[in-house]
């Protein structure tokens, strides 16, 4: 199935390069301003699966125009008596394992674990960008807000009928912009429950929501593909997670069916909406002409796992690791990792795309009160990256702020387990303070920055990490937590004749 519709800047005038001057013809593979008087036409087709099962589906593009990079995913899930909900800090992302981008038989791009990768990524995202935009869209939902107290007869809280009493914010929860009523000591009482579009078990159809090419892929952040210019066909491949406790969260109820409850793929559904641009003919015959031979920079992602023995809450030891991560005889800009418990999954609200937190206990005497420990460094090309190994939880914060060139989007308490100011009140019945199934000591990623600009000798990247009271939270015993470590190299494409090739920088 195909349809296509074509729109023009009208009031815009048309540009003429002249064949004398190169330098009037615009970089119009590169993602930036162009000059304001060029005009474009926009064609759109929506794209069916050449392939598509519950696990995997592949689209191809027609090779006409430049692709633009913002192009959209369609996905969604069958309907189901199940009630379930996308996870919080994934939305619909959670159903992609892995993705590809190819060129012909070259590989351009492609992620592992994707679905935990963006459970990284999206904790970069405003409130305001969560709330107003992705929990329509993509179905990211981990938009926050102050909670007040609102006196002892208890108020409604977003409206202004009654006087609140105080005006004391004591704790920050979740907020997808639905009114709730609070009780007694406010808002911690509250049950607040995802959007009624993203969840199962009282809808016609499951959630529905569009995925953006440029998050799947980071080489369409930078760069858009000249698909007139390409003699081999263009293809994206998305592979599934899993339909059992991989893609959604249940409803925290009685009737809780972990490890049994499927959400499957509504195929008929799925479909790709591909923007194609056009510039001028002449402009675009000759920017072929002048750029024969294309060179793309960008970045890429490698992944390496690693299982880790944690014990239960109590019985906690000091325990050391060295882990290899890669990167040997690559120029490596960045790595980050992320800690998951293995045992926590759609019973939670983030379902398995978090990075567990060092143990806490907060209660019984002043000198048996703790918070645990992460010691880490990184150590390449013979050296340490930092001459003082970091155990202190602000300054690896700092080092993640370092990394990204933003703060992340997370209360203290989501990412290091110390304090106490996460709402008490309930999200789709889970307790949002709740270490296991909630959000407290979640967020705890780790990245670092690798400054040097130098490639990595044959030994590759290390990560020393001492985790000092690595538990289980509450209920769970001992059990396994799976590190995952990113690491981001560079890479360069480029486009000879209409065909593309592609090697590490």
């Amino acid at each position: 199935m195909s349809y296509s519709t074509s729109s023009d800047q009208s009031a815009m005038m048309t540009q003429t390069p002249s064949s004398a001057n190169v330098s009037a013809v615009p970089d119009l593979v590169k993602i930036g301003q162009i000059p304001t008087n060029t005009a474009i036409d926009i064609e759109t087709d929506i794209l069916d699966p050449v392939v598509h099962s519950d696990r995997f589906c592949r689209f191809q593009f027609q090779n006409k125009g430049i692709l633009h990079s913002n192009s959209k995913i369609i996905l969604r899930l069958n309907k189901s008596a199940i009630k379930g909900f996308v996870p919080v800090g994934t939305g619909i992302y959670s159903l992609i394992q892995r993705c590809s981008l190819r060129v012909g038989t070259k590989t351009i791009s492609e992620i592992d674990d994707f679905n935990h990768y963006m459970g990284y990524k999206s904790m970069f995202l405003s409130n305001e960008h969560q709330k107003q935009r992705e929990q329509y869209t993509t179905g990211r939902q981990l938009a926050h807000k102050a909670y007040y107290e609102e006196g002892a007869t208890g108020q409604t809280e977003f409206h202004g009928t009654v006087e609140h009493l105080t005006t004391k914010a004591v704790r920050v929860g979740l907020d997808n912009g639905q009114m709730v009523t609070a009780t007694g000591a406010g808002d911690d009482t509250v049950d607040l429950n995802p959007r009624v579009f993203l969840r199962t078990g009282d809808d016609d159809y499951g959630p529905e929501c569009a995925i953006s090419l440029q998050d799947l892929f980071p080489f369409l952040t930078q760069n858009q593909l000249p698909l007139f210019m390409m003699k081999e066909p263009v293809t994206v491949e998305l592979f599934f997670s899993d339909a059992i406790d991989e893609r959604m969260s249940l409803v925290s109820s009685a009737s809780n069916t972990k490890g049994t409850s499927s959400f499957p793929i509504d195929t008929s559904a799925t479909e790709l909406v591909a923007d194609y641009q056009y510039f001028p003919q002449e402009m675009m015959e000759q920017y072929a002409q002048q750029n024969a031979n294309l060179s793309f920079t960008y970045s890429d992602l490698r992944l390496a796992k690693r299982t880790i023995p944690i014990k239960a809450t109590g019985s906690e030891v000091k325990e050391s690791i060295i882990v290899n991560v890669g990167g040997a005889g690559r120029l490596v800009s960045k790595i980050f990792t992320t800690l998951s418990d293995d045992d926590i999954s759609s019973d939670s609200i983030l379902n398995n795309y978090h990075s567990m937190s060092m143990d806490r206990l907060y209660t019984g005497t002043s000198t048996a009160r703790y918070n645990g420990v992460l010691t880490s460094n990184v150590k390449y090309n013979d050296h340490f990256l930092y001459p003082v190994d970091v155990e202190n939880s602000a300054q690896q914060f700092h080092y993640l702020t370092g990394a990204e060139g933003m703060v992340p989007f997370v209360q203290r308490e989501e990412y290091n387990f110390e304090g106490k100011g996460l709402s008490l009140g309930k999200f789709s019945g889970y307790t949002q303070e709740d270490p296991e199934h909630g959000l407290a000591g979640r967020f705890f990623y780790q990245a670092h920055k690798l400054n040097r600009n130098e490639r990595v000798n044959s030994r590759g990247i290390e990560i020393y990490n001492t985790y000092d009271k690595l538990a289980n939270s509450k209920s769970s015993g001992a059990n396994t937590a799976t590190l995952r470590t990113y690491v981001e190299l560079i890479r360069v494409a480029q486009l000879n004749d209409g065909v593309m090739d592609t090697f590490f920088a």
